[in-house]
């Protein structure tokens, strides 16, 4: 009988041992705006995206060109959201950003969207991607509280380009 308490003791044993094991963390997908590339032609994934750290290049400081606006585009949505985007921007590098007509939306994941809008009073706006992730890591860095962001600046370099990071659609 020791065999039979042995072969038990194992399969409980196995059986709780499964369910520690935390399950692989679930991530919204981030979806790319309209003509930008997709996340599989760039060889990544929205599980990487969420899980970069911006370098200190992307956080860099911008000369002024628009007056930063926190928290006057609510609904806010969370910070692991709004870096996700970041990342999915920086890593288009210098792929324009365009903004044909008024506005255009760059990047969503899960609840939280990525705006550009175009204040030049001509027919477009345009900017690097990785500028336009610069500009909204300003936004990030600057408008977040209780680990959500909301608000609105310039692409970096370009004050004709306005990010704005929502939750709103």
């Amino acid at each position: 009988m020791p065999s039979l308490f042995k072969l038990l003791g194992f399969t409980l044993f196995s059986t709780l041992l499964a369910h520690a094991v935390p399950a692989t963390p679930k991530f919204p997908e981030v979806i790319p705006g309209a003509g930008l590339p997709s996340l599989e032609s760039l060889g990544l994934t929205s599980a990487e995206l969420y899980m970069r750290v911006p370098t200190p290049l992307q956080i860099k400081t911008l000369e002024a060109r628009f007056n930063i606006l926190c928290g006057e585009v609510p609904p806010a949505c969370s910070v692991a959201d709004a870096v996700a985007c970041s990342n999915f921007l920086a890593a288009l590098g210098t792929t324009a950003c365009t903004v044909n007509g008024e506005n255009v939306m760059f990047c969503t994941a899960g609840p939280c969207n990525w705006f550009g809008s175009n204040i030049s009073g001509g027919p477009s706006a345009s900017s690097f991607c990785s500028d336009v992730a610069t500009g909204g890591n300003v936004v990030i860095n600057t408008c977040q509280g209780n680990g959500f962001v909301d608000g609105a600046n310039a692409a970096n370099g370009n004050g004709n380009l306005i990010v704005t990071i929502s939750g709103e659609s």
